[in-house]
């Protein structure tokens, strides 16, 4: 199996809490990047809806490698690995899996933030009690 943070860890906050709701409520789309108003998994790192349309034409004009490398292109991973990770989620029931991963790379970067927000605290202190 592909390096799931190599992917998914480059994804915005953002785009990355939903993907995890979406897995949860089973909203993502298989064998497309975007299907109704479902995406792929690696479509929920994409910037916008115009990079998900042009990933959607790549595919259909050229081929899933094209696409893959686009897509790959877009979140800085390598498209040996997106391609990997597509082909194998279009194939078989990834969701449980994926979806612990994801939790996973959530509460490494929740757990990041609360240590940042101590050793501001802890500067504020500083700086206040200096400052006196």
């Amino acid at each position: 199996m592909t390096s799931i943070s190599s992917i998914f860890a480059r994804f915005q906050n953002l785009n990355l809490v939903f993907l995890i709701e979406d897995l949860r409520r089973g909203l993502t789309a298989r064998g497309s990047w975007l299907e109704h108003a479902n995406l792929c998994p690696v479509a929920h790192g994409m910037p916008d809806g115009d990079t998900i349309e042009h990933l959607e034409y790549l595919n259909h004009a050229r081929n899933l490698d094209a696409a893959c490398t686009f897509a790959a292109r877009a979140l800085r991973a390598r498209p040996g690995e997106v391609e990997l990770f597509v082909e194998r989620w279009d194939e078989t029931p990834l969701a449980p899996w994926l979806l612990e991963e994801l939790e996973q790379i959530w509460k490494e970067r929740w757990e990041d933030a609360e240590f940042m927000q101590e050793i501001l605290a802890l500067d504020t202190a500083a700086n206040q009690s200096g400052s006196r």
